[in-house]
């Protein structure tokens, strides 16, 4: 009998275990306890600067979730008397959600004053509040607060595209007008706001008009430059005396101006000698072009190597002036090209060969001081020693800019 009773003693214990084990804990993301808003105070006038104002801080006591885990935010934006149940305008808080302030620049500010009904140079109410997230679990806080908002001048809700047309451009009529894209914060060092539209185009000495449509038989807003460089209403062709050439215009939407730099001296060059072997002429329709393109790949003790080469080398990048100023365009490598610097990319470290990823021939400005091997990219074995034609494409309505190859 005592023999029995071991033989089964561990099935005994693992029974007793097993039943211990059923009062197992569960996590609770419930809300519990929503905090307050504690800032700006309820009725609090701003007057909106998005030239050179301040950002605006809004702030409430933390929520709290069953478990004790982690609470995200969202602040949620609607016109005086809404219910938020349709919100005009949703924020992340800062620290991608995690924290319990927002801080909102004076351009987003603008964009929220607007979507509410606000005009420019008029004051409006728009009121908030604080939705909180724990999990699948989100609550919104019973209290809400008002802002008394004052608008500048300026658009604040831009359309997809911008266009000039006129003698001073490349386009004759509204019809063939000369589009601007929105552009968009890319690289680490990107600083865009919203509503700086882009175009690298010819102008020449002449006038030209501004509008928000490139269709006659739809409803075109249209603008011009006044004397003091601001963008205004009105369909009155802007004069321009800048020297014939190639120019990166940027129309900033959000403070009303323009500004223009001359793109020059555009070339392909190769990281480890540094020299040149391809020089790009601006040939019109936002693009760069050289037809007379040759580089034969680098090998240790080529009279263009450097002594520290000991491989065969063939990667390459853009320069170019920029108001006579160097600057850098290249791809979306880190420097090792074994990580893309913009989110959605895969780095591709090899010669291109038709396996390479989307996005692989697009280019990004990187500035006057990049690091020494940023934004490379390498040629195909194809090219190696073959004449080629090189384009720089900066189509605005394109997916992205891109340059492209062809041997001659």
């Amino acid at each position: 009998m005592k023999t029995s009773i071991l033989k089964y003693l561990p099935l005994l214990i693992w029974v007793f275990i097993s039943s211990c084990g059923k009062d197992e804990y569960e996590l609770d993301t419930d809300i519990v306890e929503l905090g307050s808003l504690t800032a700006p105070a309820n009725g609090t006038a701003i007057s909106i600067n998005v030239e050179s104002g301040t950002s605006t801080t809004l702030t409430w006591s933390p929520a709290k979730a069953a478990d004790g885990g982690l609470v995200l935010y969202k602040v949620l934006f609607d016109k005086a008397g809404g219910d938020f149940s349709n919100p005009i305008y949703t924020m992340q808080s800062d620290n991608k959600g995690g924290s319990n302030t927002l801080t909102v620049s004076p351009v987003y500010l603008n964009i929220i004053a607007s979507t509410a009904g606000i005009e420019q140079l008029a004051t409006g109410k728009v009121i908030w509040t604080v939705q909180a997230s724990s999990a699948f679990q989100s609550e919104r806080f019973s209290e809400q607060n008002e802002l008394m908002l004052t608008r500048p001048e300026g658009l604040a809700v831009f359309p997809k595209y911008m266009y000039i047309y006129g003698s001073a451009t490349e386009g004759g009529s509204l019809e063939s007008a000369v589009a601007f894209k929105e552009i968009s914060n890319e690289l680490p060092n990107d600083e865009f706001v919203p509503g700086v539209f882009e175009s690298i185009t010819g102008l020449k000495p002449g006038e030209y008009f501004i509008a928000d449509s490139n269709n006659p038989d739809s409803i075109v807003n249209y603008y011009y430059v006044n004397e003091d460089g601001k963008i205004r209403s009105g369909n009155t062709p802007t004069a321009t005396s800048l020297p014939e050439g190639a120019y990166r215009i940027r129309m900033n939407l959000s403070t009303a101006t323009i500004s223009y730099e001359e793109m020059s001296d555009m070339q392909l060059y190769i990281f480890a000698s540094g020299v040149t072997k391809a020089n790009l002429n601006y040939v019109g329709n936002h693009t760069f072009e050289a037809t007379d393109g040759l580089f034969k790949f680098l090998k240790p003790g080529d009279p263009e190597a450097p002594g520290w080469l000991g491989w065969e080398e063939e990667r390459y990048r853009f320069k170019f002036k920029l108001d006579d100023v160097e600057s850098y365009i290249g791809s979306y490598h880190n420097e090792g090209m074994n990580a893309s610097l913009v989110p959605g990319y895969t780095a591709f470290n090899a010669r291109p060969n038709g396996s390479e990823p989307n996005g692989f021939w697009n280019t990004f400005f990187h500035g006057e001081n990049p690091p020494f091997w940023q934004g490379a990219w390498k040629f195909a074995d194809a090219y190696n020693n073959k004449p080629f034609t090189v384009r720089v494409v900066f189509d605005p309505k394109a997916s992205h800019y891109y340059h492209e190859f062809e041997l001659n």
